[in-house]
């Protein structure tokens, strides 16, 4: 007897592990009976999670963090997830022939920048995918790094990933961060420049994780085990290089035909065996899973996002580990 299980997920090429599962049988030869939910917007995702809509979804770390702690309307019980992708996110600016991360050295990438911004005539408009997203916290590393105000220099507003490239062509913004395939998709169209990524800010970052409600993981002591098990098939199923083109053909199937719609040549441009700095990466590990949101958990409070009485409250339910003495 097969256990339901409802994903939430959107359309990034980084669900690739979901899609699989899913179209291969992966999940129902683990004893699943997975659906996955294609939602329109991160919001949403975070709030099938608290309004019971969804019992697991593949989300980023900071969304998932707020989520726990509650600024989606209440507290909801969530495991620590399932990671499932590294890096893969790309900062891109609006126009051809801007230099990879805006030049070598910390002088010309301001000048580029501000060359760029003040040949718009206006204050650039940047979107991100949500506001608690490693997109938001690369883009304001990045930020920094250019010495650029995030609120007196540029506007950043919040649109869904697979809308930025209309938005782009139609000028409604002047550039994006996003996951893959969309950075590369703008690129291959001569719509903007990647400039910067996750491959230059954050290196091997931990992107996405698949969180389950407690609700679902408690129904029965098997479920994360086998949810665990089916993850891990799928991904390395990803990661092997013979299987890239078939991981872009389902990726790019539309979605009535269990795909995601994605563009197939820019997909296959960032598949984890392309020499890519903004390849995607699968990582079904654990190893340093702890250590990989550190930087993401310093970022939050420093947005203050996360309050003394958030961060102790992500030490009880154990989202948080105490540093082990030495």
């Amino acid at each position: 007897m097969s256990s339901a299980i409802r994903i939430g997920l959107l359309r990034l090429a980084d669900s690739a592990p979901l899609i699989i599962a899913r179209n291969l049988g992966i999940f129902e030869r683990h004893g699943l009976d997975a659906e996955l939910i294609i939602s329109p917007s991160w919001a949403n995702i975070a709030d099938g999670l608290v309004w019971n809509g969804l019992d697991a979804a593949l989300i980023f770390p900071p969304l998932a963090i707020m989520t726990a702690l509650g600024h989606r309307g209440r507290e909801i019980g969530l495991d620590w997830g399932i990671p499932v992708s590294r890096g893969g996110n790309t900062v891109v600016l609006h126009g051809q022939h801007l230099p990879p991360s805006l030049g070598t050295n910390d002088v010309t990438k301001h000048r580029n920048f501000e060359s760029w911004r003040t040949g718009l005539s206006r204050r650039p408009k940047l979107a991100v995918v949500h506001l608690y997203s490693t997109h938001f916290l690369i883009l304001m590393d990045l930020l920094k790094s250019l010495h650029a105000h995030p609120e007196q220099d540029v506007e950043i507003v919040i649109m869904p990933p697979d809308r930025m490239i209309d938005a782009l062509a139609a000028v409604e913004i002047d550039g994006f961060c996003a996951g893959p395939p969309w950075g590369m998709e703008a690129d291959l169209r001569g719509l903007g420049s990647i400039v910067a990524g996750s491959a230059n800010i954050h290196t091997g970052h931990l992107e996405k994780t698949l969180v389950t409600t407690q609700r679902w993981s408690q129904s029965s002591p098997t479920l994360s085990q086998d949810l665990h098990a089916a993850i891990g098939e799928a991904t390395r199923f990803c990661m092997n290089p013979s299987n890239s083109a078939e991981v872009v053909r389902q990726l790019s199937n539309s979605i009535a035909n269990g795909g995601l719609s994605l563009p197939s040549e820019a997909t296959a441009q960032i598949m984890p065996c392309q020499n890519n700095p903004h390849a995607m990466q699968f990582d079904f590990s654990t190893l340093n899973a702890d250590l990989s949101i550190n930087w993401m958990v310093q970022a939050m409070q420093a947005q203050s996002w996360l309050t003394p009485a958030n961060m102790k409250r992500l030490y009880e339910i154990g989202w948080l580990k105490p540093a082990p003495i030495s």
